[in-house]
């Protein structure tokens, strides 16, 4: 699959890159990268594609949040037990296992502010392995999926010293 990392590179760049267009680009044939993209979709290599939606300029309320999470390792399964779990809720759209003070980290969005809080009250503090959350609101987002949000500052003033 070395071999395919540039492919990959593109495809997370631009998952709506044509095969044509991408077997340009590595100096492929069309059919050999349709054939690539499949495979590595067969082998869970490639998990999905997805848009970078600017939910402000929808004129969408979310509301995001970026919540760590200390928790009691169980045994066996270590974090990953846990983890797991809380990554089946459709707020939390990403969690990862970490160093540090705390064990996880949590990206959540949600319709609400209320709906955040229902998450870390009900779906976090209720939980035995639980020993402790911090949750930070997003105020703006300049980039996210390694996109820019360059206007997201726009009309805003410079500070004075």
């Amino acid at each position: 699959m070395k071999d395919d990392s540039k492919l990959l590179e593109l495809l997370e760049e631009d998952g709506r890159a044509s095969a044509k267009e991408l077997a340009s680009m590595l100096g492929l044939k069309e059919k050999e990268v349709d054939e690539k993209i499949k495979d590595l979709k067969k082998k869970s290599v490639i998990r999905g594609f997805k848009a970078v939606v600017d939910w402000r300029k929808a004129s969408v309320k979310k509301v995001m949040a970026v919540i760590q999470v200390k928790v009691i390792p169980q045994a066996k399964d270590g974090f990953a037990k846990v983890c797991l779990d809380l990554s089946k809720d459709r707020r939390v759209l990403d969690a990862f296992v970490a160093t540090g003070e705390y064990d996880l980290l949590l990206f959540v969005e949600a319709n609400t502010l209320e709906e955040i809080s229902d998450f870390v009250t009900e779906r976090l503090a209720t939980r035995k392995e639980v020993t402790g959350t911090n949750t930070h609101i997003i105020l703006s987002q300049f980039k996210r999926d390694g996109k820019l949000f360059a206007d997201a500052a726009a009309g805003r003033l410079p500070l004075s010293p």
